[in-house]
């Protein structure tokens, strides 16, 4: 008797662990999934970092940036959903929000400047957006050292965001600022600057707005580099949620191709999308730019190659400053 009771005593434990197990599960699945929403912004005007169709309209259309198939894998593979700040009309005031944590995450930030100040910065840095020279081909042979650059004049564009750093440095040159790089080109192009001092990825991307990218010469070697981090806010509730996913994609070396060629491919985009030629201003008997008709970006080809790979394709003739002992230091 005693071992027939131990026995339904058992069955009738294991019974109720059964049934609590089935409710646990019914109760599990009616559960609502967390679903997390992290704010993004970014460089509202500066391309191929993050940019509008139309930033000085009402209606600013589309924001795009070179890293947004990296956020859209990120968010497939987990539970994060990102949604885009661009709401405001200047990026100082978005950067002041990312830091007040009223957005999470910063598409492009540099180290040490004060602009960023308490923003985290997750490493690595994929991409470097040094900052070079432009020249017209048949100048390039007047400039073999950056001491050359000193005694000609310069023009860079007011929209552009550097490192505190390189702020130092521009001061030690003879460089008109102008609001805009139709006008910045224009310069170049009119004898008004014997060169252009610009990132090289920025300068790219609008000289491909204007059709004018085959006609311009690249310094092959570079003034100043800037790594270009994304920043996420001290004072995100998801910080790190954010930094753990953001590094562990970056710090893998297939991703980083990925973004490498995102930034290829929205550089091709704009070639593709402006059907843009410089004005008969420039002296080449032609029209000013306009954009296509469709709002749509063509589908184009990926690239996998690596954005200085690009530029070879593209025949552009190198500006060489390695000549001389004042070196243009690429480290």
């Amino acid at each position: 008797m005693p071992r027939l009771f131990a026995i339904f005593t058992a069955a009738a434990a294991g019974l109720v662990l059964m049934t609590s197990a089935r409710a646990m599960v019914r109760y599990e699945d009616t559960l609502p999934k967390i679903n997390r929403e992290a704010e993004v912004t970014g460089f509202l005007d500066y391309a191929p970092f993050g940019y509008m169709d139309h930033p000085e309209a009402k209606d600013r259309g589309r924001f795009h940036s070179l890293y947004l198939p990296m956020l859209e894998e990120i968010g497939k593979n987990s539970d994060l959903k990102f949604n885009y700040k661009t709401n405001k009309r200047d990026y100082e005031t978005l950067v002041q929000m990312v830091r007040r944590g009223e957005i999470d995450i910063l598409l492009g930030a540099y180290f040490d400047t004060e602009l960023y100040k308490g923003i985290e910065l997750v490493y690595p840095a994929v991409i470097i957006n040094p900052v070079t020279v432009y020249m017209l081909p048949t100048r390039v042979d007047e400039v073999k050292e950056t001491a050359d650059l000193r005694k000609l004049k310069g023009v860079r564009c007011s929209k552009e965001y550097y490192t505190d750093f390189v702020n130092e440095q521009l001061k030690d040159f003879d460089l008109e600022v102008v609001d805009t790089p139709y006008e910045m080109f224009e310069h170049l192009f009119t004898g008004k600057a014997d060169y252009i001092m610009v990132s090289q990825f920025y300068g790219m991307a609008e000289a491909s707005k204007l059709g004018i990218l085959h006609k311009i010469s690249m310094a092959k070697q570079t003034l100043w580099p800037m790594p270009v981090f994304i920043g996420v806010s001290k004072l995100s509730k998801y910080r790190k949620l954010l930094v753990q996913k953001l590094t562990k994609y970056m710090e893998a070396p297939e991703n980083q191709q990925k973004i490498k060629a995102s930034l290829a491919q929205v550089i091709v985009d704009l070639q593709s999308t402006y059907q843009g030629v410089v004005s008969k201003e420039f002296g080449l008997d032609q029209q000013p730019p306009a954009k296509s008709g469709s709002e749509d970006i063509p589908n184009a080809t990926p690239s996998a190659a690596a954005p200085e790979e690009q530029i070879q394709e593209n025949s552009l003739t190198g500006l060489d400053l390695s000549a001389g002992k004042n070196k243009i230091q690429t480290k």
